[in-house]
Order: C-alpha cells, then sequence, then structure tokens
C-alpha cells in the first residue's frame, strides 16, 4: 500500500509542480533564447527546482507512515 499511494501522490504533485515552474519561468522573464550549457544554471533551477521537488514531496508524503489515532 505504502509505494502505490506514494506514486499516486508523486502523481498528483505533477500539477502544483508544473503550475509553480511557470510561475518562476514567467517571474524571470520568460526568454526567448534557447538554453544553452551550464551558464544557464539559474534557468534550470527556477524551471526544474519547482517541479521535481513537488514530485518528490509528493512521494514523501505518501511513502511515510501515518501514526494511528487514539480514539478516547
Amino acid at each position: 500500500m505504502g509505494l502505490g499511494k506514494a506514486m499516486v501522490f508523486g502523481a498528483f504533485a505533477i500539477f502544483p509542480g508544473m503550475f509553480l515552474s511557470l510561475m518562476a519561468y514567467v517571474l524571470i522573464g520568460a526568454p526567448k533564447e534557447q538554453w544553452g550549457g551550464m551558464e544557464d544554471i539559474g534557468m534550470y533551477l527556477a524551471c526544474y527546482g519547482p517541479f521535481f521537488s513537488c514530485i518528490a514531496i509528493g512521494f514523501w508524503l505518501g511513502v511515510r507512515d501515518a501514526e494511528p489515532m487514539e480514539l478516547e
């Protein structure tokens, strides 16, 4: 159950990741030129960082064990 839930959470985390990446791309000015080598590291971090971070956080939320709730 844990791995399946983690994969579903990671899959659903793609949508906020795409939104955050698009917002970062627009905020840095949406340059028209083609991406180059390592001199464009800021562009890579701004666009790929939020996307893969959201997927990783979603996967982590799915993998972690939920503590059992104690009813009183």
